[in-house]
């Protein structure tokens, strides 16, 4: 019987690993950030000062062997990050000085209140939707569609609710890889519902298009 790892038990083992500092353990100094468990192996980072991280490749290396040792884990990719530095943030927020108006300008410059103040521009959430990874590339067939079967069964695997959007009008591949074929049927007249394979809910263009048959696209992409 196969053991299973769980991000509790990676972390157990990780606090054998000293800080950088040789006090304390990197687990309870917060250093560890980002783990993630999927398909037996396990995924994090370590916070370090940017200028120690060449010093700290060690510390890298004891965490990734730890973590390798762990029952249900074959394989351990930890990356070092680099700590923010203190005051940077507070440093980028100080406001600009700038000298006051002359006497003849002050008349001609509004008040800050009367000022209209730039908006950041605003995301429409997506009912029902707690987060988005979009995968992407500026090239073909480097696997942006293995990646992503990949990542939302490892997703579901952990517990999570997960549907992929098949974008690429092109060489849509999530039918062939989850193995679902047949149309989509719509609701309301209007809504295309999606399809589902290995407990995933997809849509495709796929399943728009016979795949042996040659087509115009029109309209805008």
């Amino acid at each position: 019987m196969q053991l299973t790892a769980t991000k509790e038990t990676v972390l157990a083992q990780l606090r054998k690993v000293k800080g950088p500092d040789k006090t304390g353990n990197i687990v309870d100094l917060g250093l560890v950030s980002d783990i993630f468990v999927a398909d037996r192996k396990v995924y994090f980072s370590i916070t370090v000062p940017s200028e120690r991280a060449q010093e700290l490749e060690p510390l890298r290396a004891a965490a990734e062997r730890v973590a390798t040792s762990v029952d249900g884990i074959d394989k351990a990719v930890v990356a070092l990050t680099a700590a923010k530095k203190p005051g940077a943030s507070q440093a980028g927020s100080q406001p600009t000085v700038r000298p006051a108006p002359s006497a003849a300008q002050a008349g001609s410059v509004l008040p800050p209140m009367q000022r209209a103040a730039p908006q950041p521009p605003s995301k429409a959430d997506v009912p029902g939707i707690g987060a988005i990874i979009a995968v992407a590339s500026g090239k073909g067939g480097v696997g942006k569609s293995t990646t992503s079967v990949n990542l939302a069964l490892a997703l579901q695997a952990n517990g999570l609710r997960v549907g992929v959007l098949d974008a690429d009008i092109y060489g849509p591949s999530m039918p062939r890889l989850l193995r679902i074929s047949g149309r989509p049927k719509v609701a309301s007249g209007r809504v295309l519902k999606p399809m589902e394979g290995y407990g995933l809910k997809v849509m495709s263009m796929g399943f728009l298009v016979d795949e042996e048959t040659p087509m115009i696209w029109r309209g805008p992409m």
